[in-house]
């Protein structure tokens, strides 16, 4: 979630905006509370298609079938205006996450969890299709995922049977029959369920889902499912009952609950503490224009300043007690681990530095490293080397100085000067507080000491700025291991054989690390430069019909391998990385990264 931008609506209908829950290229949802009191998620299309009367017909749609539903595993609709000069719609507000950020966050669901999901789910289909109704457009993000159970949600392509024209934007959850665009049956919906619960049983999906991933207990539900001939596939009403006889209580797993109830918590502090803001804001438009209105410019201006200086005063008390946020012209830096394995450095650099730090010398470049660099001359003609980048390892956060400065809720820390260079790095406050580095290189030689320092603090608050109003994404293929969470490739039980008794656990978007009393093990999920490629020749190790490249000192207690999974262009690849050390009695770390490997190729995107 994040704060209302100054060009964001205050009002829409009846309904007070708090914060802005999601854009879109189709408009933006918000949250909002009614004058009754109740949150509400109101979706709102943009002002660009408000002229095309498709989309309108398709926001009707939507309207016309939240009406219609009122079950436990949906939200209903609370108030809407089609009509409107933005048409809107408000519907009950799930402070829950979707489907494909839990498992981004947490790993593949255990089958007590699966089965909690898919009973769900059918219970759910069961209202839709009872009322004739086909979603069409079931995928992670259109479910949410409560402490009860998951919810549904956009029912903007829902229509009744047979018709075939609907477009979604994440085929791999399309029937056979929907992708080649023949008429519909709500057996489409639950091919959807069937690719959900490959999903959240693997952690990965791909456009043929590899079916011996999924638990032996669920994968003749999941067959039936997939059938490519829908009259094969269960109803709504005989999955639930395939559902219902999985040997397993129904139960989401402890990290699983652990990372709803931090959701849930956000989602009520963003209310409480928008709401708080809002007040203050609206406060001080009242009591500015009320004495303009009665007293002369040249009054008006001093005690405008009288009237701005009271209300900060209370903005700044407010926001320096216990439990209460500081007020929003700084919002915080909340991105998602899956924002941030995927988050394009350069279109960062390349959307925050122009006119703010001076004017770059040349595009921005990525560095084989993973960051990404570019040249600014600013207006005294100092030229400054900025690079932005997310560290693949523990930087010793709590060994930096804190300026005493922050940007987006979260405090600066700095490695001090080296020369001309200088390190600062910003915690990120969700997403598994990742450090965002920027780093600055005075080329000039008679810069005064500190100046690095400065310039690099400078160039990070203006990225963390533009994160707080846009988070761009690499464009990478559905079948990207980048999409992962390097945590779930390997089993837990695996590492733990390795690692033994563990005493640690490091992970970045990129990068998992478990150490223990035994060892320690690591695990990689990069785009870098191929092995096989290039001037360096690596030692291969060769296992059934897996070939690994040894790319450090190999030696009984120290194993370095890289299994490619894909090409990418320009002598890079998608690599799997694993990093074995092994202080055991009898110690074999290529052996075991071997087998770590074996049990990881399989969970990756086909």
């Amino acid at each position: 979630m994040k704060a209302l931008l100054p060009d964001d609506p205050r009002w829409i209908g009846p309904h007070h905006m708090i914060a802005v829950i999601g854009t879109g290229e189709m408009g933006r949802v918000l949250l909002g509370r009614t004058p009754t009191g109740k949150l509400v998620a109101v979706k709102q299309i943009h002002r660009s298609h408000t002229a095309d009367l498709e989309f309108r017909a398709r926001f009707q749609r939507e309207l016309e079938t939240g009406k219609q539903l009122t079950g436990p595993y949906t939200a209903s609709v609370v108030d809407s205006d089609p009509d409107a000069a933005q048409p809107w719609l408000a519907t009950e507000y799930v402070p829950a996450p979707d489907l494909a950020t839990v498992i981004a966050a947490c790993g593949p669901l255990p089958v007590s969890g699966l089965r909690l999901l898919a009973i769900g789910l059918a219970t759910a289909l069961i209202e839709v299709h009872r009322a004739v109704l086909v979603h069409r457009n079931l995928k992670p993000g259109n479910v949410l995922l409560t402490a009860e159970g998951p919810r549904i949600i956009d029912f903007g392509i829902v229509r009744a049977h047979d018709t075939g024209d609907a477009v979604s934007d994440a085929p791999a959850y399309l029937a056979p029959e929907q992708a080649e665009g023949q008429p519909v049956t709500s057996a489409v919906d639950i091919y959807a369920v069937g690719m959900l619960l490959v999903l959240a049983a693997t952690g990965s999906m791909s456009a043929t889902p590899d079916l011996q991933a999924v638990p032996h207990s669920l994968r003749k539900l999941v067959e039936s499912c997939l059938a490519p001939d829908h009259a094969h596939r269960p109803s709504a009403r005989q999955l639930l009952e395939q559902a219902e006889r999985i040997p397993a209580e129904s139960a989401w797993p402890q990290p699983v609950l652990e990372f709803l109830e931090t959701h849930r918590a956000d989602a009520e502090w963003w209310s409480s503490s928008g709401e708080q803001e809002t007040r203050y804001r609206d406060q001080l438009a009242r009591l500015a224009g009320r004495r303009r209105r009665t007293i002369g410019w040249a009054a008006a201006a001093i005690t405008g300043m009288v009237v701005v200086s009271g209300a900060l005063a209370g903005m700044s008390r407010w926001s320096q007690t216990d439990g209460q946020a500081q007020p929003r012209a700084n919002p915080s830096l909340d991105l998602t681990a899956a924002e941030l394995r995927l988050l394009d450095l350069c279109a960062v650099m390349d959307k925050a530095v122009p006119g703010k730090l001076g004017t770059r010398t040349g595009d921005p470049e990525a560095s084989p490293e993973g960051g990404c660099g570019t040249t600014v001359v600013d207006s005294t003609q100092r030229q400054v080397r900025y690079n932005l980048d997310i560290p693949d390892h523990a930087i010793g956060v709590d060994q930096l100085t804190p300026t005493g400065r922050t940007a987006a809720w979260g405090p600066i820390l700095s490695a001090g000067a080296v020369e001309n260079k200088c390190d600062t790095v910003l915690v990120t406050q969700s997403g598994g507080n990742v450090p965002l580095r920027m780093s600055a290189d005075e080329l000039d030689p008679s810069a005064q000491p500190g100046a690095a320092c400065a310039a690099a603090e400078q160039a990070l608050i203006a990225v963390a700025q533009q994160l707080t109003e846009y988070v761009p994404q690499r464009k990478v293929p559905s079948n990207s291991i980048l999409r992962l969470d390097p945590c779930s490739v390997v089993q837990d039980s695996m590492i733990r054989e390795i690692a033994g008794d563990i005493a640690d656990h490091q992970r970045t978007p990129h990068a998992c690390a478990t150490i223990g009393r035994d060892g320690w093990v690591r695990i990689d999920l990069v785009d870098q430069t191929r092995p096989d490629q290039g001037e360096w020749t690596y030692e291969t190790l060769q296992a059934g019909e897996i070939t690994a490249y040894v790319t450090g000192a190999r030696s009984s207690n120290d194993c370095y391998l890289s299994y490619l999974v894909r090409p990418t262009g320009k002598g890079n690849a998608e690599q799997l990385k694993l990093t074995v050390s092994d202080l055991s009695s009898s110690p074999d770390a290529c052996g075991k990264a071997v087998k770590l490997l074996d049990d990881a190729i399989p969970r990756l995107p086909k």
